[in-house]
């Protein structure tokens, strides 16, 4: 393993003591990158390149995936980091009054529920006994970084949980949703292009660390009461159109770096069609 580095100068290795702000300064394209680049490369270089880019809004719930990281992967973590603040909103004086006293040893105020409801999704995923096995021998959000043989770009990647598996490892990820039945997340995996996240992890993984990675598994969890669980594996032909769909992402940045152009849309004014369902007509008035 190699040392905690700063972010702005890098090499390719794996950084198991990385802070989590200073893996996402670091230079490198990463998953949600390329997620960007499939918007356009303009909304890329707009959000992470532009020096005047705004701060990135936070979208509603997005603090529910690092609670349930931490009650799930760090839990002796949790009460380190969050401190449970009075029943008020967010925006009221009570709560504003309460942090401005209690938050000063640098935990984050979050709500009773949001307490229990993290403990009770890390308690319904570890009743996955493979899932429990693998977190009892690893390390949780360990930073990867590795040259892209294709194209030369530094890329970078930051698993949930690194599973020892003897010469190999194990990469976890956990993903909160409204339904943890397979089959219903593998619908939600094509939509979120998770089959992207899979390849682009593995691969890259194996290059940061030089050691195979023998599998990928989402830990899946539901959002509501009684937070069901189940661990996911995609099949082969699901990670390699994964694999595809990264590589082409990655060919547009490298380009783009290259001739430092970053288009949007095609610049020109085009004829589109209604969907088939808008141009269905009745018979009624």
């Amino acid at each position: 393993m190699n040392a905690v580095v700063k972010p702005t100068t890098v090499e390719p290795g794996v950084y198991p003591g990385l802070a989590n702000d200073a893996y996402h300064a670091s230079p490198g394209v990463s998953n949600s990158g390329l997620k960007d680049i499939d918007h356009s490369p303009r909304f890329f270089y707009s959000w992470h390149l532009d020096p005047k880019r705004p701060p990135r809004p936070v979208k509603p719930g997005q603090l529910e995936g690092p609670l349930l990281h931490c009650a799930l992967l760090e839990p002796d973590e949790f009460d380190k980091r969050y401190v449970v603040g009075p029943t008020a909103n967010r925006n009221t004086k009570t709560w504003k009054e309460w942090c401005e006293h209690n938050t000063k040893d640098g935990r984050f105020p979050i709500q009773g529920d949001q307490r229990e409801t993290a403990l009770a999704q890390a308690e319904s995923a570890m009743r996955i006994a493979d899932v429990a096995a693998a977190v009892a021998k690893g390390q949780s959000e360990v930073s990867a970084f590795w040259i892209d043989p294709a194209t030369g770009v530094l890329c970078r990647c930051r698993p949930d949980f690194v599973h020892e598996a003897g010469a190999g490892v194990v990469l976890l990820d956990a993903k909160t949703y409204s339904n943890a039945d397979p089959h219903d997340f593998s619908l939600q995996a094509a939509r979120k292009d998770y089959h992207r996240q899979d390849a682009f992890y593995s691969d890259g993984y194996a290059l940061a660390a030089a050691r195979e990675v023998l599998a990928f598994i989402f830990v899946v969890i539901e959002t509501e009461w009684p937070h069901l669980a189940s661990a996911v594996m995609l099949d082969p032909p699901s990670r390699e159109s994964g694999r595809m769909l990264y590589r082409r992402n990655l060919n547009t940045y490298a380009e783009c770096l290259k001739t430092n152009t970053w288009p949007d849309y095609s610049g020109a004014i085009e004829l589109v069609s209604l969907p088939k369902y808008a141009m269905e007509h009745t018979d009624g008035p």
